[in-house]
């Protein structure tokens, strides 16, 4: 059984440009330190989300990245699109925990999570090395949406974004949050190879894309059709003029 409880390098910032880029810097050192690495960090001036789409935070988000090696998790590169969504599970359920019953929470395809229609994480798996997997995490969790500066406004008044401190009004201990999220992404990679049509089910049943009407871009294509389910690979199944149709996107950014 995988337990991510055993982290065995942590490093902490009250500032820096990225954690994923500073565990990426790490994994191609010639000398590794010990894995799995934790980066957690108060503040970021360069982060991202996927298609370098800017990922603005303040302080109390909660800012990290996990980096390790696929075969210490019994993980090969076919397993990486199950993978996403089984990131995505674990911070939906992390935050769930803390939600009360009237907030609805779900799963933005592959792996961004969403309460009442407003998102409140942004997820990023890079690939740095063939052998390693680095995940990113962003939570808003103590920053309140008063605090987005005027330069982001204007984007976030398409995108609606939350926070948990602005749904509960007090503020949540980061520590407890990772945690609890370690814990249950270790529960998450184990079910990828034990019940990986389960946990294609469960990302199933919180999917905010599921019933509605989709136009997708990916890999010079474009794809239009309505929204039914997952497919066993965990991408989207699409009914289209053409047929049943998978989209494509890709999952886990590859950074060699």
């Amino acid at each position: 059984m995988i337990n991510l409880l055993s982290i065995r390098t942590i490093e902490y910032y009250n500032c820096i440009s990225s954690t994923n880029d500073r565990l990426k810097d790490i994994l191609k050192q010639s000398i590794l330190p010990k894995l799995p690495c934790l980066i957690v960090a108060k503040r970021q001036t360069a982060g991202r989300g996927r298609g370098n789409k800017v990922w603005w935070s303040s302080d109390g988000a909660l800012l990290m990245s996990l980096g390790f090696e696929l075969a210490s998790f019994s993980l090969k590169r076919t397993d990486l699109s199950l993978f996403s969504l089984a990131v995505g599970l674990a911070v939906l359920k992390t935050i769930r925990n803390w939600l009360p019953e009237k907030n609805n929470i779900g799963l933005h395809w592959p792996n961004d999570i969403y309460i009442d229609d407003k998102k409140i994480s942004g997820i990023l798996i890079e690939s740095p090395t063939p052998q390693h997997l680095v995940v990113g995490v962003g939570i808003n969790v103590n920053n309140r949406l008063n605090e987005i500066p005027p330069e982001f406004r204007t984007e976030f008044t398409n995108k609606p974004i939350t926070s948990l401190i602005d749904i509960l009004d007090e503020t949540t201990d980061h520590s407890i949050l990772i945690t609890n999220f370690l814990k249950l992404l270790s529960d998450e990679i184990n079910r990828i190879t034990v019940e990986p049509l389960e946990l294609i089910r469960e990302a199933e049943r919180y999917c905010v894309q599921i019933g509605k009407e989709l136009t997708i871009r990916s890999n010079h294509k474009v794809i239009q059709g309505h929204c039914f389910g997952l497919a066993p690979d965990g991408s989207l199944r699409l009914q289209t003029s053409n047929g049943i149709e998978h989209n494509g996107e890709l999952l886990v950014v590859n950074s060699e």
